[in-house]
């Protein structure tokens, strides 16, 4: 399967599959692709889904070392399903 068909699949003019969100109308649709909060989930879907075949990036452990809960939590939240670009923007989505 091409990368282009993955793409055709996550992104319908109806529904993001990253992001779960129902796209009704055409001006919903546009403003939800260009958005900053869909691009930083697409980021971190091919970042822990890649295009190429290969292993997923590679994650810092969590502070309690177990290896099954490998992320950094400077980088994303997976509890929300967002990435962040620093660790400023981490700490205030953290502290809501």
């Amino acid at each position: 399967m091409k990368s282009s068909d993955i793409d055709q699949d996550l992104f319908t003019d109806s529904y993001c599959k990253v992001c779960s969100a129902q796209l009704i109308s055409e001006s919903q649709r546009v403003a939800h692709y260009e958005s900053r909060k869909h691009a930083s989930k697409v980021r971190l879907y091919y970042m822990l889904h890649p295009r190429d075949g290969g292993c997923p990036a590679k994650r810092l452990r969590a502070e309690n070392g177990s290896d099954a809960d490998m992320v950094d939590k400077n980088k994303c939240c997976t509890l929300c399903n967002m990435s962040f670009t620093s660790a400023v923007v981490a700490d205030s989505h953290y502290q809501g």
